[in-house]
């Protein structure tokens, strides 16, 4: 069991050590101060209280998928619209979870991230020859846009 505090030792090469010794946060000097500091960095990294830390999880998460889309070296403004709205999505619902009232917080988040997938989705149904790989895709798009606005 470990007291308040514990003492560790480790073996460096050249490299990490000066990678340690140039960490300067919160004044941190001695090598101590700067393995507090490290830890403190790599706990902040894993962390998902910032949408940008929580976007980069869920990009990270998707990055398969998205190379897979790349290396098929065929594009579509639909399939780039939903992997931005699954990782933008993925993010925001992360950084909610810990408020105490959920449905607004999301809700505030979720509303750029709507908005800049139904902008490429309006995109699809408006252009003549929209960046899609099924063109009847855009036909069914314009449809549903239609019927909806009919309501």
């Amino acid at each position: 069991m470990l007291n308040k505090t514990q003492s560790i030792s480790a073996r460096l090469s050249a490299d990490d050590y000066t990678y340690l010794m140039s960490i300067d946060r919160n004044g941190a000097i001695t090598q101590s101060e700067k393995v507090r500091e490290l830890i403190a960095m790599a706990r902040e990294s894993v962390g998902v209280e910032s949408f940008v830390r929580a976007y980069l999880a869920a990009g990270e998460t998707m990055l398969p998928v998205k190379a897979r889309y790349a290396d098929e070296n065929r594009r579509s403004l639909l399939v780039e619209a939903l992997l931005e709205l699954v990782i933008e999505g993925a993010a925001a619902i992360q950084v909610c979870t810990d408020e105490e009232q959920i449905a607004p917080a999301l809700e505030h988040k979720a509303l750029p991230i709507v908005d800049a997938f139904m902008e490429k989705i309006l995109l699809v149904a408006l252009q003549d020859e929209p960046r899609l790989i099924d063109r009847q895709a855009a036909a069914i798009i314009r449809q549903r846009l239609t019927d909806l606005l009919k309501r």
